[in-house]
């Protein structure tokens, strides 16, 4: 599910060095962060325990924010959010059985509630990196 939001920004906002930045405070967090230029703006790829056991269980967290300045706002899109762990582990939940069940449906579910605060966490991270320009009530992060 895309979700796109606009954050204000000042004349004197530095795109490269916001993405520099969150680059250094999610590979600080153990994610796998790469950025892409693209025209006006970048796509910078989140992304962690994304293979092995933890991606099977449910554990692994991903997304895309796709961002550009447009009219002094930035517009940040998430997208191509990880949700194939979640998938996997409550389907292999309800092939297991009884017994073991509750361990890859509390898995998938830690996992979902993960994934659906990353984008918020990055958001909040991004608008603070675009300089506060606008008061927190103007622009809230959902």
């Amino acid at each position: 599910m895309a979700e796109t939001k606009m954050i204000p920004i000042g004349q004197d906002f530095d795109l490269n060095e916001m993405v520099r930045s969150l680059i250094q405070i999610y590979q600080a967090k153990g994610f796998e962060v790469t950025a892409m230029q693209m025209g006006n703006g970048v796509s910078i790829s989140f992304s962690k325990d994304d293979g092995g056991i933890k991606k099977i269980a449910g554990l692994a967290l991903g997304v895309t924010a796709n961002i550009t300045i447009n009219n002094n706002a930035l517009m940040v899109n998430f997208t191509d959010a990880e949700w194939t762990g979640k998938i996997i582990a409550a389907i292999i939940g309800v092939f297991l059985g009884w017994i073991l069940l509750l361990i890859p449906f509390f898995t998938a579910g830690y996992g979902a509630v993960k994934q659906m605060d990353l984008p918020k966490t990055i958001g909040k991270d991004i608008q603070m990196f675009a300089g506060g320009g606008a008061p927190m009530g103007v622009q809230q992060w959902q």
